[in-house]
């Protein structure tokens, strides 16, 4: 019974570490902020209460769909959409999916 308790525990555990993670990643891409020495995210992770190196964090985030390049040293951020994109193009596309959308729904 003591040993389930435990695997259990050790189970939440790494549930809450990798979605305090990926809720830490998802801030930072929001900021626009490309990378994060791994030092770093291990400190934050610290104050939050986790106890976790740079090596272990290495494993965690291999798989990440919020990280393109995970090392010892740093942590690059996955960049699907690029900041440099036309803004008179998106408008346009925004204005034609507008007016196709209005007149689908005139029909």
């Amino acid at each position: 019974m003591k040993i389930a308790t435990l695997l259990l525990e050790k189970a939440n555990y790494e549930a809450q570490l990798i979605g305090d993670i990926n809720a830490y990643l998802i801030s930072l891409k929001a900021n626009d902020i490309p990378s994060i020495d791994t030092e770093m995210l291990v400190r934050e992770l610290a104050g939050m209460g986790y106890t976790v190196d740079e090596e272990s964090l290495v494993d965690l985030l291999a798989n990440s769909k919020y990280v393109s390049n995970v090392t010892v040293d740093t942590i690059d951020l996955d960049n699907r959409y690029s900041k440099n994109s036309n803004k008179e193009d998106s408008k346009d596309t925004v204005h034609k999916l507008a007016v196709k959308s209005a007149k689908k729904g005139v029909k």
